[in-house]
């Protein structure tokens, strides 16, 4: 799992760009932080121009420890949200009623 650090880093990018929710799945969520090979990431709520900005903000961040992080739209991958749901762990949420509009595939 992340350290307090990343995860709270990676928080601050979310509500920074305004993301409605953010989920961890992959590696660092079943191993520790140091093990993983890079910090796989989704995020809902984004538009394409803050999703890129999102994704750039954290891609080799000194705050993460420079580990590579991959971040897929979940409104881009639908196929994909089931499985992030079932086996990712939510991280963040704006829990603005408005924002969060994930469903099921």
């Amino acid at each position: 799992m992340l350290s307090d650090t990343s995860l709270t880093f990676i928080r601050s990018v979310a509500e920074e760009y305004g993301a409605a929710r953010v989920w961890l799945f992959g590696s660092c969520l079943t191993g520790p932080e140091g093990e993983a090979k890079d910090i796989d990431l989704a995020v809902e709520g984004l538009s394409s121009k803050d999703y890129h900005a999102f994704w750039d903000r954290l891609l080799w961040a000194d705050e993460l420890g420079g580990k590579p992080v991959d971040v897929i739209r979940v409104e881009d991958n639908g196929f994909l949200v089931p499985i992030i749901l079932d086996e990712g762990a939510e991280i963040y949420a704006d829990r603005e009623p408005q924002k969060i509009a994930l469903h099921r595939v």
